[in-house]
């Protein structure tokens, strides 16, 4: 009887599983209202956007609902010059072979969510579509109103402080932040995929404009140019500072964003291998006891039931040097793996680039303990003139925005309040013991990259 329930458990759950899946299929399916081929006018369109709690997939036209017609723009130029400060890169659609350009609710504050491609999903009311081949004619048209810009570029492991890096810095006056443009995580993403088929002759999938490296670069400095002239027009005091939050994959194209903007500053925030991992954890799973049942049953050698992190985390582990570790592409490799490639790939891009990667780095420790003291340094090593000291507004927005939980009423928040919420240490158990160390330190050992655990901290940083 035992040996049947054995047989039987893994396929009534094999068969569930297929059945919940194809009802995903069927509930979520369906005809596109969106062009599906090339585009040689650009245009614009009215849209409403699509309620979601959680957007995990990359922003895209299928964000909205279209109202109306298209409405043609044969002078892009001319529209720009008139108009482009409304409008901010949103994402990129491969199939028309545009950048997606979204038109806010007038009034609406930008900045007010802790991530930008999801306060510009929630309050689009149109979309500017403009074709790859316009681009440069819309850039040429701005770019001396922002040459002045100097942008800073934040790379980070996730989970590491960078949302409250970012929140901080647009309190102050002499620099604003953007915090996780998608637009620019679409595209490292499709350069990270169309090197892996560059390697595959086979295949077919990399989009034209990625074919070789001289147009890569091109469109990655048109998208930042047009994220700049957006920024700088639209903020109320002016400033010509910008900081650029990027999510985690990024780092893996950093060359591309040398090459796009030589004269960039570079900052890499980072956490405790240990630390990041359980942070993630409790944000991935919410609740201890599904956590540890699922890990027990990985450990009874049912691993692959384990549900599967974010795509993004599936790029680290991909990486050949992980193909000896345990439990190959599961949650718990491909968590470590997202932790420990980051930092690998910083430790390469300060040998090879030592002059620009990167201007600093800022373990997390140091902001969990003085705020205040880790901005003043962070801002002295990049150059930037900052001292709230006689700006009382300026002081108190400082203040009012450490004492805040950055990402408070977001799914990333380990608690589930609303907006607003107060920061505090988390007092609750700890979630990881010493299977999960051991396997930490396992996944650093068989990399042999360089990273020899999880407590590792580069040189120089401010910790």
């Amino acid at each position: 009887m035992e040996a049947l329930a054995a047989l039987v458990t893994p396929t009534a759950v094999g068969a569930l599983a297929a059945s919940a899946s194809y009802l995903v299929y069927r509930r979520f399916t369906h005809q596109s209202l969106w062009p599906k081929v090339k585009q040689d006018c650009a245009y614009t369109r009215k849209v409403t956007p699509k309620k979601k709690k959680i957007q995990l997939a990359l922003n895209s036209l299928e964000d909205f609902t279209p109202v109306g017609e298209n409405a043609p723009v044969y002078d892009v130029p001319a529209f720009f010059t008139s108009r482009g400060n409304e409008f901010s890169a949103y994402g990129i659609d491969w199939e028309q072979e545009a950048v997606v350009l979204i038109r806010p609710e007038p009034g609406t504050n930008m900045k007010k969510h802790p991530f930008f491609r999801e306060a510009q999903r929630r309050n689009a009311v149109e979309v500017l579509v403009v074709p790859f081949k316009q681009l440069q004619a819309v850039v040429d048209a701005i770019s001396d109103k922002i040459a002045h810009v100097q942008e800073v570029f934040v790379y980070m492991t996730a989970r590491c402080g960078s949302t409250l890096l970012t929140r901080v810095v647009e309190a102050t006056s002499v620099a604003q932040a953007c915090s996780e443009p998608e637009v620019l995580d679409t595209l490292c993403l499709e350069i990270i995929r169309s090197r892996h088929q560059s390697e595959n002759p086979s295949s077919d999938q990399t989009p034209a404009v990625l074919l070789n490296d001289a147009t890569s670069v091109a469109l990655l400095k048109n998208i930042v140019t047009l994220l700049n002239y957006y920024l700088v027009t639209s903020d109320s005091r002016h400033r010509s500072v910008i900081f650029y939050k990027l999510q985690s994959r990024p780092v893996l194209v950093a060359e591309s964003m040398l090459r796009s903007f030589p004269t960039a500053k570079t900052v890499f925030l980072y956490r405790n291998g240990t630390e990041f991992y359980e942070s993630w954890t409790r944000v991935w799973f919410k609740n201890p006891a599904v956590y540890k049942a699922l890990t027990s049953i990985a450990r009874l050698g049912f691993w692959r039931w384990v549900p599967t992190p974010p795509h993004d985390f599936k790029i680290w582990g991909d990486d050949p040097t992980f193909t000896t570790v345990r439990y190959h592409g599961s949650y718990y490799h491909c968590t470590v793996a997202r932790w420990l490639g980051a930092m690998q790939r910083t430790v390469e891009l300060e040998q090879k680039y030592p002059g620009y990667f990167f201007t600093a780095k800022v373990y997390y420790t140091a902001l969990a303990r003085d705020k205040q003291a880790t901005l003043a340094s962070l801002m002295m090593k990049l150059g930037i003139e900052w001292n709230p000291v006689g700006q009382e507004e300026e002081r108190k927005r400082v203040k009012r925005t450490f004492a805040e939980d950055s990402q408070s009423g977001t799914f990333l928040s380990h608690r589930t309040g609303a907006p607003g919420e107060k920061w505090a240490p988390c007092t609750s158990p700890t979630w990881i013991g010493e299977w999960e160390r051991e396997y930490i330190s396992h996944v650093c050992g068989e990399a042999g990259n360089g990273i020899p655990g999880p407590d590792f901290i580069l040189p120089d940083s401010i910790v």
